[in-house]
């Protein structure tokens, strides 16, 4: 196997990706790298070891992975509220953690995260028949959800008779003891409300970030990239396999221009993940099948740029995020969302570009059968002619798909 070199931070990726699920539709913003921050602070308060500390983190950020997809036209109390999508959620998320570089702690954690102690839970496991690390997760994420938010929003300053009355309320039926008391420690701090605010939250995971030193390479974002396509294309009916139609066309058309290998996974990796930003556009939006009104559209053209946003925050996916932020961009400035055009614009955003454009045409939709590929390249050579995309590339890209 050819060794690459390229690693980037587990940890910034993770957060990046909470992000993502943090601004999704229909999630409360900040609720996973809150939840995070939480379920960090009881373990750390409990003295578990680092790569306890750790797993609970990684865990804890990317808690909700299983509530994107079709999942996400139901709120975050939606699905709190409801049994069934309490199990179809974890379920899911444990799934997607199958396919990427985690231990089988991590994938735990997130399946059995809203056990309760008493044992009437998705999966019925009885107090400490539930791993320590999904039990901490399971009280940071309701401490977060339904008492913190809430509390931020009626009161100006915290008080903890108050919180040990809500914690008394689940304490042996929800949550173990231990772990009440364990929270109502760490709710002594005044250091844990102000870290909790919106804009202090990022900065008090970059100090308290466990595994500071955990790496991966380019064959683990690959997988994550992968698993988050899918979950990208199961939001949308309309988009279904969408991503990875346009990853098996980027990565065939950059090893046809004979692109060295590692480029060839970075731009994979890049059309896996250039549609992240519609997370966060309405499915009512994403699925309508009749023309888009003005305000509609502006909303659709704001996923190229939350693209852009959520991969550029990790070190050493900067390119990544440039080709995969740009493939709605056009070399005559008419694109978007920063309307660049051939000055700025490199052949890599445009090798995501042609395979967007292409898989768009070709592939079937609930309203509408997929174009022959005749006629899509006829489109795409008006749309060369006209400046909207190379020119100088349609004829190598002619003949990968003709």
């Amino acid at each position: 196997m050819v060794n690459y070199q390229f690693e980037i931070k587990l940890g910034q990726l993770l957060k990046s990706l909470s992000y993502a699920l943090d601004i999704a539709e229909n999630r409360y913003y900040g609720h996973s790298r809150r939840t995070a921050y939480i379920a960090h602070s009881i373990a750390a308060e409990m003295g578990l070891t680092e790569e306890v500390l750790t797993d609970v983190y990684y865990a804890s950020l990317i808690h909700d992975i299983g509530m994107a997809g079709f999942l996400s036209n139901y709120s975050v109390i939606d699905i709190h509220y409801n049994e069934d999508l309490k199990k179809k959620h974890c379920d899911i998320g444990y799934r997607i953690l199958d396919k990427l570089p985690f231990n089988d702690k991590v994938r735990e954690y997130i399946l059995y995260h809203h056990e309760d102690w008493q044992g009437n839970g998705s999966y019925k496991l009885r107090g400490d028949e539930t791993p320590l690390g999904a039990q901490i997760i399971h009280i940071a994420d309701y401490f977060e959800l339904f008492f913190v938010r809430k509390y931020d929003e009626i009161h100006e300053n915290y008080d903890i008779n108050i919180i040990k009355k809500w914690i008394d309320v689940y304490r042996g039926k929800l949550f173990k003891d231990e772990l009440c008391d364990v929270i109502l420690e760490v709710i002594k701090k005044d250091k844990f409300y102000l870290d909790l605010k919106p804009e202090n939250i990022n900065q008090a995971l970059d100090i308290i970030e466990p595994g500071k030193n955990t790496n991966i390479n380019i064959h683990g974002l690959h997988n994550i990239s992968e698993a988050f396509s899918i979950l990208i294309d199961n939001k949308s009916r309309f988009t279904y396999e969408h991503s990875q139609g346009i990853s098996q066309i980027t990565s065939n058309f950059a090893t046809y221009l004979g692109y060295n290998p590692l480029m060839i996974e970075k731009l994979t990796i890049s059309a896996n993940l250039h549609d992240i930003g519609k997370f966060v556009i309405p499915s009512s939006i994403l699925e309508k099948p009749g023309k888009l009104t003005s305000k509609e559209f502006m909303v659709i053209k704001s996923h190229a740029y939350y693209t852009k946003l959520i991969l550029r925050q990790v070190d050493g996916l900067e390119d990544i995020a440039e080709w995969a932020g740009n493939h709605h961009e056009k070399l005559n400035g008419k694109g978007y969302p920063e309307r660049l055009n051939e000055r700025t614009l490199t052949i890599e955003d445009q090798i995501i570009a042609f395979a967007d454009i292409y898989q768009a045409l070709t592939e079937h939709r609930p309203y509408r059968s997929g174009m022959e590929p005749k006629k899509a390249i006829a489109i795409m050579t008006n749309m060369a002619e006209e400046g909207y995309i190379l020119k100088d590339l349609l004829p190598d890209f002619k003949q990968l798909v003709l």
